[in-house]
């Protein structure tokens, strides 16, 4: 049989179906490969869960390949010579496979894969700096990278062979249906796992590099066809898990007379929002409460923003903590010591899925309120709650309060109330926005949602005094982030945009029933609550390192680095600076007023946060 020069054109019928098997063979060098990730995070128990695992990793690296066709076709259909064709593939699936291999190692040492710090780490010349690197180790390296290379010269050339020998047959139209099934199979039941809280599939998301399966529960919940339990104790959450959380058991003991525990949460409710004329009832307890001055939410989004304050870890654990439906390890004490749980939220608290990580542990949890607006919700959760201490038991058992608010978040308050700061936008409208536009009107929009806020939160405070329990009570009040009025000429308004501190510097007190008022200047945290509740209220002797990536509240560490995160991106946090990594891995350095900047992290301190979002799994 005559054989194309590579400098010759070629069908582009048959360069296509010499790529989409290309692609294919190397999509299963790399479903092989993947089994490291599944020896680093031990393979499910029982047989449907390792099934899934089968099917999830064959239709994730099948869905490679499809990619791997669709990057390369243009360039078939433009450049139709076998040597172009081949030379692109061969150099992309060779990057692709040492990439594979080298994030295998990764997912090995730290729990997660390829990002922007590990890159600079590796690549940006630090890596000298943290990890020691023999002669034979850059050697097997070098033998690796042109191994890779060599690999895919020979297997191109060969399935070039074949594909010309069996022109007549239609087995890629076979396969190609086979693995098609196969990724509408695994995604489905990844989706019904994911309505019915079944962990052993669920928890499986993080063990395969960029892995987003289909999630419906929606849909599952409304044609019944989820099957989730009805309490978190029925998942059996240590059987097989991939988390070490706390790293060791918690020992306390309870006081002999403990005190109750209040958490107001403000939703963006920022730094400078607390004022006698923006909060005057919430100003007035602070007159009794310590107050933290420099204190960082974990986020600038509402759902790792309440993560990292009721885990008192970075939200990066977000997804493997929901996937595995493990509770907070403040809440399970709490659970574990009788307290009576009053847990109000505005919004639903099911999204995002609080009822399946903060509050795993809660019998009969309420998660929706009632109300057509912000506003009307959280009048509903203050009657609510106040409801809620005149219950007989409240006298005889301590309580956990959780009130969530959402008025600010919506810039929200009732038609009829009196606005004190004015010019008040009389609708949002973030089309009108722009660099130039004059913030005023509407941050007093939100200034008047926090000022209605506070008005409730004084009805609380107010049913907390006569009921004579505000003196048995420690009172947390804080926001889960912040918001930005453009205050960096950037054009950012809202929250989730950036880790300036506009958008994740918030207020802290908490009065405590026979301490007297202080003021913090010292940088704390979210991270910083847990350890404090756990220890100075619940008797808690372990090391705050078992349970936590923070301090106890009244301790300075002026070298602390902050993991911040939002939905998709993190960053970590010194006082002059800030690395970002987004969602696509890469990573960017800022400065406190968050222009670029050339001065990078240390590379201990980039070592150190890795080790961070990393600790809490099992290796």
């Amino acid at each position: 049989m005559a054989h194309t020069s590579v400098f010759e054109p070629a069908p582009r019928a048959q360069l296509a179906r010499w790529a989409g098997w290309y692609f294919l063979v190397n999509a299963g060098v790399l479903l092989l490969l993947s089994l490291r990730y599944f020896s680093a995070a031990s393979l499910p128990e029982g047989i449907f869960a390792r099934v899934f695992s089968v099917l999830a990793a064959t239709g994730h690296f099948a869905s490679f390949a499809l990619i791997g066709v669709l990057i390369a076709l243009p360039l078939i259909l433009l450049v139709p010579r076998k040597g172009a064709v081949f030379a692109f593939a061969q150099v992309f699936m060779a990057l692709v496979l040492l990439a594979v291999i080298i994030d295998t190692f990764v997912f090995a040492q730290y729990r997660y894969h390829l990002n922007g710090m590990v890159l600079d780490l590796l690549l940006g010349g630090a890596a000298l700096e943290i990890f020691t690197f023999s002669g034979v180790v850059w050697l097997l390296f070098v033998l690796l990278l042109l191994g890779c290379f060599a690999a895919q010269w020979w297997l191109g050339r060969r399935l070039w062979n074949w594909t010309q020998r069996t022109q007549r047959n239609n087995y890629g139209f076979i396969v190609a249906a086979v693995l098609a099934s196969v990724f509408a199979t695994e995604n489905v039941v990844y989706a019904w796992a994911d309505a019915s809280a079944y962990t052993p599939i669920t928890k499986q998301i993080r063990v395969l590099p960029g892995y987003a399966p289909l999630t419906a529960k929606k849909f599952f919940d409304r044609f019944g066809l989820s099957s989730a339990p009805d309490t978190a104790a029925a998942l059996n959450f240590q059987r097989n898990s991939s988390l070490v959380y706390p790293a060791h058991a918690l020992q306390c003991t309870a006081p002999v007379a403990p005190l109750n525990i209040l958490f107001i949460l403000i939703d963006a409710w920022r730094f400078d929002a607390l004022t006698p004329e923006v909060t005057p009832n919430i100003y007035r307890l602070a007159a009794s409460s310590w107050r933290f001055e420099n204190h960082f939410s974990g986020a600038n989004s509402t759902r790792t923003g309440v993560f990292s304050l009721m885990y008192g870890i970075p939200g990066t654990y977000w997804h493997a903590m929901l996937a595995e439906q493990r509770g907070s390890v403040l809440i399970e004490e709490l659970v574990h010591d009788n307290y009576r749980m009053g847990i109000f939220g505005s919004a639903k608290l099911t999204s995002p899925e609080f009822d399946r990580t903060v509050f795993a542990p809660v019998k009969n949890l309420r998660t929706q309120s009632q109300g057509d607006s912000p506003s009307a919700r959280d009048q509903n959760i203050t009657d609510e709650f106040r409801a809620f201490l005149d219950r007989p038991e409240i006298a005889r058992q301590p309580f956990f309060g959780f009130l969530f608010y959402d008025s600010p978040h919506g810039y929200d308050f009732p038609a009829n109330y009196p606005l004190p700061f004015t010019p008040s936008w009389a609708q949002v409208n973030y089309l009108a926005l722009n660099n130039d536009s004059d913030p005023l009107p509407f941050a007093n929009r939100y200034r008047n949602s926090v000022h209605y806020t506070d008005s409730l939160v004084g009805q609380v405070l107010d049913k907390l005094r006569a009921q004579n329990l505000l003196d048995k009570t420690i009172v947390v009040v804080t926001g889960d982030h912040g918001q930005e009025f453009n205050d960096n000429k950037l054009n950012y308004w809202g929250h989730n945009s950036n880790f300036s501190r506009y958008q994740t510097q918030v207020p802290l007190l908490i009065r405590w029933p026979g301490q007297g008022a202080q003021r913090y200047t010292h940088r704390t945290s979210h991270f910083d609550v847990v350890p404090t509740l756990l220890h100075d209220a619940l008797g808690c002797t372990n090391p705050t390192h078992d349970y936590s990536s923070g301090l106890r509240l009244s301790e300075v560490d002026g070298q602390r680095l902050l993991i911040l995160s939002s939905y998709e991106q993190f960053a970590v946090v010194e006082p002059t600076r800030t690395a970002i990594v987004d969602e696509l891995g890469s990573m960017d350095v800022v400065d406190e007023r968050y222009r670029p900047s050339n001065d990078k992290l240390a590379p201990p301190r980039l070592a150190q946060a890795m080790d961070e979002m990393a600790r809490f799994y099992k290796r």
